[in-house]
């Protein structure tokens, strides 16, 4: 497994790039078409983007012909997503014709992340059904708040405002040595264009998140989250763990790129362990968390579980054991085979098939396997005409972080003092297992209800399905650890030794 892991490498050097901005009615980005058609006069005398995020962005166009005109509109495509949409522009029929068009982004289901490439061209036709098109333009969809530098190296951009440039290359220097090891070793396209946006602070990312519950936003403190889609990544840079949030949340993005279906996306536990497998800022937490699963007997069904559970307790086990799985997938295996298999599933076979295809045992043997390693008992799935256990309420818990990153409210400015290294979570004693709550992110007070499906319950070939979201998984802020929760290490590392570990460095 070490020398595996040792595969990341060392010392990169970055190359800067500032870029100057055209502001157009106070915000960025605008482009200019001046074309004619062949068979008729259709003549765009001018067009413009500019972007107004949050909001949206607005197009505007000035066409003129020797018809009248009767339709003019937008066509764009959204970052890597091969799929077009459009929208037509409003305006009285006429041979001369001066129109703007508002493209909204800040509501569900149209929002697009700031940094995000967007490729666009007009279409125009004349009442007689002429018809012509402008070239496709390209502009970066910045947000509109602030004024934007960047750094770059081959695929990887880096945007960031204020006096942070530092700060920026560091993100940059973690991003590019994340894609030279997991990119080959995955065997994705590391070509492609990468844009990460990075924040300041904890209100400036906020407000540049999709739509949400504000529940949801009171609760946590989002450091970082992937548009895998989109290739586009949003990262709170005001802690010392933004290189381990912007190489988790990347990895994201070549994982799409090497396993995600046009049917089925990977199951989480091999999404979220390959993304820590990646992390070239990897933190202690997670180990810990599993130690303290092994040795209270709160070892989750890893390989049954497409998605994140409900639970915040569960969550940060749910992490440790992901990481430590793949770790021994990739150890025992070879990088060629999780390789294979994400090719594999790529194709269209469910998981439980390419695990079979490409190991030669099923995924519960899998599991079973890299249980032995650890010393953990073994699991044995519930029949499946078995009756549902009665879910049983937890008390109320806060939040844990699914990353050891700083990100409590008091990293406010740039300037903030890290916070410390988390601590692992206290552990509750619970009778019976917990049924799994449904894909939802993390939640205060789960409320079980009749209907909750058992954490053990076997995988069916119902890995997360593509939803038309593209975004990987959200990192949120971690709680602060009272003083009587500083002995819990101490018991934990004493109870339990962790036989699979990483050294990347």
């Amino acid at each position: 497994m070490n020398q595996v892991a040792g595969f990341l490498k060392k010392g990169r050097v970055s190359l800067m790039l500032i870029v100057g901005l055209t502001l157009i009615l106070g915000v960025s980005n605008s482009a200019s078409v001046f074309a004619e058609g062949d068979d008729h006069n259709i003549t765009v005398l001018s067009s413009s983007v500019a972007s107004e995020f949050p909001e949206g962005m607005r197009f505007f166009i000035e066409v003129e012909n020797d018809r009248e005109i009767e339709e003019v509109s937008v066509r764009l495509k959204v970052g890597q997503n091969e799929n077009s949409v459009y929208e037509y522009f409003e305006f009285d029929q006429a041979d001369r014709v001066e129109s703007e068009l508002f493209w909204r982004t800040d509501v569900r289901g149209k929002y697009i992340p700031p940094g995000t490439i967007i490729k666009y061209h007009f279409e125009v036709r004349d009442v007689e059904g002429n018809e012509f098109s402008t070239e496709t333009a390209e502009f970066i969809y910045y947000d509109a708040r602030f004024e934007w530098e960047e750094v770059e190296e081959g695929p990887i951009a880096v945007a960031y405002h204020g006096p942070v440039k530092r700060r920026a290359e560091i993100i940059l220097e973690a991003s590019i040595d994340t894609l030279d090891f997991m990119g080959p070793l995955l065997g994705a396209d590391t070509s492609i264009p990468i844009r990460v946006t990075m924040y300041n602070n904890v209100k400036e990312m906020l407000e540049a998140l999709p739509p949400g519950s504000s529940t949801i936003r009171r609760e946590l403190i989002t450091e970082g989250q992937a548009f895998t889609d989109l290739g586009t990544l949003l990262v709170l840079g005001g802690g010392r763990g933004a290189t381990g949030t912007a190489s988790h949340e990347l990895t994201h993005i070549i994982n799409h790129r090497a396993g995600d279906s046009i049917i089925r996306r990977i199951p989480s536990w091999l999404d979220e362990g390959l993304a820590e497998f990646g992390n070239v800022a990897p933190g202690f937490s997670y180990d810990i968390a599993l130690e303290f699963a092994l040795g209270t007997d709160r070892l989750l069904p890893i390989t049954s579980m497409p998605v994140l559970p409900g639970d915040p307790e569960d969550v940060i086990i749910f992490y440790g054991q992901a990481r430590s799985i793949v770790e021994y997938m990739i150890a025992a295996y070879g990088p060629a085979n999780m390789r294979e298999l994400l090719a594999v599933f790529r194709e269209g076979t469910n998981m439980d098939d390419s695990i079979q295809q490409v190991y030669g045992i099923s995924r519960i043997e899998l599991e079973n396997r890299w249980r032995e390693i650890i010393g953990a008992p073994e699991y044995i799935p519930p029949e499946r005409d078995s009756a549902r256990p009665t879910p049983i309420s937890r008390p109320a818990i806060q939040l844990y972080s699914l990353t050891p990153q700083a990100g409590s409210e008091a990293v406010g400015t740039i300037e903030s003092t890290p916070t410390p290294t988390p601590e692992p979570p206290t552990p509750t004693p619970v009778p019976e297992p917990t049924p799994t709550q449904p894909p939802a992110m993390a939640k205060v007070e789960p409320t079980p209800t009749p209907e909750a499906e058992p954490a053990s319950a076997p995988e069916t070939d119902t890995e997360q399905p593509d939803s038309g979201s593209s975004a990987g998984c959200i990192l949120p802020g971690r709680e602060t650890l009272g003083l009587s929760d500083l002995t819990m290490p101490l018991f934990v590392l004493g109870l339990v030794g962790l036989a699979l570990r990483r050294r990347r460095r």
